[in-house]
This record gives C-alpha cells, sequence and structure tokens, in this order.
C-alpha cells in the first residue's frame, strides 16, 4: 500500500496525530530545551517550519506532531526502510507525561504504518537505560530483543512488532511494592548503595553457599546486579527488595522473589542474604513474614494473590534455614547432594513451602 503524498489525520478521540503547524514552534522549543542536546532551537524550527514535510515528501521519515488537549505535545515518527519495515521513534513533552498519551501515540503511528503503509514490520531501539521509552515499547505490546552493542559503544535495547501482534503487555512489569513492619522497610535498592551491597556480598559464607557469586564483590558487580534485577522486575520474572531499617532506611540485606513465572503468578520463591550489621537479629525472618503477607493478600486489597511460596537452600545452612523456620515455612523435603557448594561439592538441599490457607502469627 502506498504511504500517503500528505499527512493525515489520526485521532483514537483523545490523542491527535497530525502536520505541524507554526503554532507548534513554542512547544517544540520548550521541549527541547528539557532535554537538552545537539537539537538546539535553530534545528526545532527548521524541523517544525520545512524538514517534516521534506522528510515526509522523500519519504525518509514519517512524523507526526503529537497533539493532546489541543496542544503540541512531542512527536512520533516512522523511518521506512528497503526491506519494506520500519523503525519508530518518539518522543513527549514533560507536561503531557503520566497520562497515556505517549502510548496512545505509538498504537495510533503503529495502525498507520501497518493498515496504511503495508509495512511488515516495526523496529525499536532505545540506548540501554532509558526505561520510559522501554516502559512504552513493552506497553504497546513489542516483543523485547537482544540487547545490542551500537556503533557509539553503548548497548542498546532492541524489540519489534508485526501487524498480528496485539498492541498490549506481553507480560506483566512488577512495580516493587514498599512494605513496612515493626522494624523492617522492604523497597527498591539505590544507586548510591552500591557500598552496602558488595560488603555484604563478599564473605566466606557466599563464597561457600553461593558459589556463582563472584568474590570479591566488586563495586562493578554490584552496578551490573542492580540493573540486572531491574532488568528482570521489567520483564516480569523477579521483585527485588532491599530490606531497610524502618528508622533510618539503612540497607541491611535483600529479599528476592522471582519464580513468578508458574501457575500464572501465583507460585514464588524466596532467597535472602543480609549485611553483617543485620545478622543475628531476625530481621531477615521478619522480611519474609511481611513479603509473605503481600504475596498471599487479596490484589483488591494491595497484594498480590499467590498461592504457595518455596525456600531452597543447603542442607547445612543454618542460618537461612532459621530465617526460613522463623518465617512460617515449613520443611516440606530433602534432596539428596542438589545444592551445589563452593567446594566443589554437593550438599543436600532442603526445601520448605508456606501456603496462603497455612496459619501465619
Amino acid at each position: 500500500m502506498p504511504i500517503p503524498a500528505e499527512t493525515p489525520v489520526l485521532t483514537d478521540g483523545i490523542v491527535v496525530l497530525r502536520a505541524p503547524r507554526p503554532s507548534d514552534l513554542a512547544g517544540a522549543i520548550e521541549r527541547a530545551t528539557e532535554e537538552p542536546g545537539s537539537f538546539g532551537p535553530d534545528d526545532v524550527t527548521r524541523w517544525i517550519t520545512y524538514g517534516i514535510a521534506d522528510a515526509w515528501a522523500d519519504r525518509s521519515r514519517l512524523v507526526f506532531v503529537v497533539e493532546y488537549e489541543g496542544r503540541y505535545a512531542g512527536s512520533v515518527g516512522l523511518a521506512p526502510d528497503e526491506r519494506g519495515s520500519a523503525s519508530i521513534h518518539f518522543g513527549l513533552s514533560r507536561w503531557a507525561r503520566g497520562a497515556g498519551v505517549a502510548s496512545r501515540a505509538v498504537r495510533l503511528a503503529l495502525d498507520f504504518a501497518f493498515g496504511t503503509c503495508g509495512f511488515h514490520l516495526v523496529h525499536w531501539w532505545t540506548p540501554v537505560g532509558n526505561w520510559p521509552s522501554r516502559r512504552l515499547a513493552w506497553a504497546t505490546g513489542f516483543h523485547l530483543g537482544p540487547t545490542l552493542p551500537s556503533a557509539d559503544g553503548a548497548d542498546e535495547w532492541t524489540g519489534w512488532i508485526t501487524p498480528d501482534d496485539e498492541r498490549r503487555p506481553r507480560h506483566p512489569w512488577f512495580e516493587i511494592p514498599v512494605l513496612e513492619s515493626a522494624r523492617i522497610r522492604l523497597r527498591s535498592w539505590q544507586d548510591d548503595e552500591i557500598e552496602r551491597i558488595t560488603t555484604a556480598r563478599t564473605n566466606a559464607a557466599t563464597a561457600h553457599f553461593l558459589p556463582f557469586v563472584p568474590q570479591p564483590f566488586t563495586p562493578e558487580h554490584a552496578r551490573f546486579w542492580l540493573h540486572d534485577m531491574a532488568e528482570q522486575a521489567a520483564a516480569g520474572q523477579r521483585i527485588n527488595w532491599c530490606v531497610a531499617d524502618r528508622g533510618t532506611d539503612l540497607a541491611l540485606g535483600n529479599l528476592t522473589l522471582f519464580g513468578l513465572d508458574k501457575l500464572a503468578g501465583r507460585f514464588g520463591e524466596l532467597g535472602y542474604w543480609a549485611h553483617p550489621e543485620a545478622q543475628g537479629r531476625g530481621l531477615m525472618a521478619e522480611a519474609v513474614r511481611r513479603a509473605a503477607d503481600w504475596f498471599f493478600g487479596r490484589p483488591d486489597d494491595g497484594g498480590h494473590g499467590g498461592h504457595k511460596l518455596v525456600i531452597r537452600t543447603a542442607a547445612t545452612n543454618t542460618a537461612a534455614r532459621r530465617v526460613a523456620e522463623r518465617g512460617g515455612f515449613v520443611h516440606v523435603g530433602t534432596e539428596r547432594e542438589a545444592f551445589a557448594l563452593g567446594s566443589h561439592v554437593a550438599d543436600d538441599q532442603v526445601i520448605y513451602d508456606l501456603l496462603g490457607t497455612d496459619a501465619r502469627s
């Protein structure tokens, strides 16, 4: 199907995609100043005045202005290629964010790409760390592809979508709920807590019971770990809490909920480790109990709606077993020589579980 000679007007009744107008210039310049870069006011003026029209005329880029509440709110564009596909690019003014405007604009652009232009595939990519762009790709149904190196040495997230794909998320994106109990707060880790992570994960017990954790655990390892935890939350696979002191907010350990792709998210497994300052105080057991309360809680009440939690650890890891038992979990089985240790031998693996129907103190 041919690309229209002139920019059509597209709307879903709330967002409008259209050609630029002279009245868009002030809003476009304002948006450019919100995220300083190489695109200055003169560049914006040329782009709005004739650049978008010229790019549409030569089919190098099909750009729409995004209008919301009667105002310029950003742009969304498609860059066709010689293979009959296109890449998508978008940006939104700060004032219009948080209202679903960008996802509406991208869905309209995708309908145009597939229904009018006949593209068989639309690609997306963004520098690693651009979480707003990744979340928008997730919200509009893109398949997330491999992370690739770019020409300037920075890695890029990639994705694609086809005409037959639904324009909605393919999997959950886990937000980290803040949970509190008498002494602790479960929250997201912060980038300035690298030192607390490296100290907690560099010790003989970690080397022995978690041999896959590098020793010593360096700040670079900690930064990669934080990024990986964020990636897994975005993929709907894992929720990772910092266990912090409720009064001071000092990081005292970590609690991870994983395996959530089983039983439609109603099954989960817990793992944990503590900073030396937190050990022997019962704080991790308190964190496990609080996380279990949330996991089994009704979604209408802010809970997850889970059915079963499991903890697995080495039979000789008395500290981890004590946390499970004090957290209300029941020892339900032992697998012989199923837990790899740092000494290259296998320990027995003990399994604890907890059901939502179990009585909990």
